[in-house]
């Protein structure tokens, strides 16, 4: 037997994370079907991140779609496109294959969720992935954001089963008057706020008023000033 031990290299795997971790052990518990699960779920989470760059690219794009099997063939289109290679003849990655396989499982109300969300996000012509910052420890990005005559309209797309909540978009809008809000001067009782969630087959909007929004803001200066103080005193 060779005495002499040497690591093997995964230097492909740093930086990585396994879906069965030991730092997460509690898969070591888990029956068939909840390993079952949680690999179909690594797909359906991957799948929504797919989603939702297509409908960014199709409404920057200023494209609309007209039924459930466009949209579907055109988010096939854009997994086979970027997960495509080629050597010898051109190809998708079997990673591309796996999910446009999953794609077929997702539930039809998904699409008819996306489908709006792009096609409102055309006709309002608004900016897709936004970014929207206070400093540099708070920030975020707007899934899709317009501000025209004192309107301030944010739309988020939801492609995960469990139901989502304002608070984002809230706090969106609140990130938004504070960066925006001196620079054209105006203050939240001033304009008039749309907040959207597109998910399922359902839309919720809410519009919130001044009264809602301000604290929020007031909240993030105080975050942001105990953050900066901590900091630099460290």
């Amino acid at each position: 037997m060779n005495s002499k031990f040497s690591f093997n290299d995964h230097s492909n795997l740093i930086g990585t994370h396994a879906l069965f971790s030991p730092s997460q052990s509690a898969w070591l518990r888990y029956d068939d079907e909840k390993i079952a699960e949680r690999v179909l779920n690594q797909y359906r989470a991957a799948i929504g991140t797919e989603i939702h760059e297509y409908a960014a690219q199709e409404i920057t794009l200023n494209h609309k779609i007209t039924n459930i099997r466009a949209l579907i063939n055109g988010i096939e289109n854009f997994i086979y496109t970027k997960y495509k290679y080629t050597n010898d003849c051109i190809r998708v990655s079997d990673y591309g294959m796996k999910l446009i396989k999953h794609l077929g499982m997702i539930p039809k109300d998904v699409f008819d969720a996306v489908r709006a969300y792009i096609n409102d996000g055309t006709s309002f012509k608004m900016t897709a992935e936004q970014p929207i910052q206070y400093s540099d420890r708070i920030y975020g990005t707007a899934d899709t954001l317009s501000f025209r005559n004192n309107f301030l309209r944010i739309h988020d797309l939801k492609s995960g089963e469990h139901p989502a909540k304002m608070d984002q978009l809230e706090t969106y809008a609140a990130l938004f008057c504070l960066e925006y809000g001196n620079k054209f001067n105006f203050k939240p009782g001033d304009i008039k706020i749309e907040l959207r969630i597109y998910q399922w087959d359902a839309i919720t909007i809410k519009n919130p008023t001044a009264e809602e929004i301000v604290p929020i803001m007031d909240r993030i200066i105080h975050t942001e000033k105990i953050a900066y103080k901590f900091d630099k005193e460290e």
